[in-house]
């Protein structure tokens, strides 16, 4: 028979007293995170929780010079070393290989040294720029009042090859001497009032000839004929003309 309002004085043990109790089994509660400050947390829950403040404090121990050791391997060592001695460091390096810059601006400031090196488009440099030999060099100078070509330890020469990669033939057309005020020019020299334009002037080394104001370059001219006479004075004036030094507008 069942009482109606009956209440138990010794406790029910399939119940759990508000006062305080010890359970026997298992009490699952829903995984969801507690809303209020006395709501009961789940295990995973609180995994959750833990799981993120340890992480935390992980990461504040290696920023605060690395408080937990690493274990590595002799082969994780040497792989790290080997990626590690591929890197260029920022205090400056040597490459072996090819370094390519694409769709962007390469900035080098200060003096900078390059064992070779190519570049496929446009290339400037803001200042000066050396290139050095053993015991010679050359460099394009921008910090002076003018635009300056300038060699150094030898004699500076202005050549040119007939082929597309510094092949074919050279030819040498000028030397400017390291140890005196001289130059020497090889070859025919053309004074021109435009460049390509038709010879005004030319100075023929090569074949030994010259011609001034369009005269075709003849080779040295002898006088001829007797002084007491014309013929020596005709001989002179047939001479300038033929180098286009004078028009000869005289008669016989």
């Amino acid at each position: 028979m069942t009482a109606t309002g009956y209440v138990s004085t010794t406790g029910d043990s399939r119940k759990v007293s508000k006062s305080g109790d010890t359970m026997t089994g298992e009490l699952t509660l829903p995984d969801s995170s507690p809303d209020q400050a006395l709501n009961a947390a789940s295990k995973g829950y609180v995994d959750t929780v833990a799981a993120t403040k340890a992480a935390l404090a992980h990461a504040a121990q290696h920023a605060q010079a690395g408080a937990d050791p690493v274990t590595l391997t002799q082969a994780q060592i040497t792989g790290l070393a080997a990626a590690l001695a591929a890197l260029a460091p920022l205090a400056g390096a040597t490459f072996t290989g090819t370094v390519t810059v694409s769709n962007a601006a390469l900035n080098v400031t200060g003096y900078t040294t390059l064992a070779g090196g190519q570049a496929n488009g446009n290339f400037a440099i803001f200042g000066n720029l050396s290139a050095f030999g053993s015991g010679k060099a050359y460099r394009f100078r921008t910090d002076g009042s003018s635009l300056d070509l300038e060699a150094t330890g030898v004699d500076l020469i202005v050549s040119n090859w007939s082929g597309t990669n510094f092949d074919g033939t050279q030819r040498s057309y000028l030397r400017f001497a390291a140890n005196a005020l001289a130059s020497q020019w090889a070859g025919k020299v053309e004074f021109v009032d435009a460049l390509y334009g038709s010879a005004k002037h030319t100075l023929d080394g090569t074949a030994n000839q010259i011609g001034f104001f369009g005269a075709t370059p003849v080779s040295k001219p002898t006088v001829t004929g007797s002084r007491g006479g014309n013929a020596a004075l005709a001989s002179l004036l047939t001479a300038l003309a033929s180098e286009g030094l004078i028009t000869d507008g005289t008669s016989a």
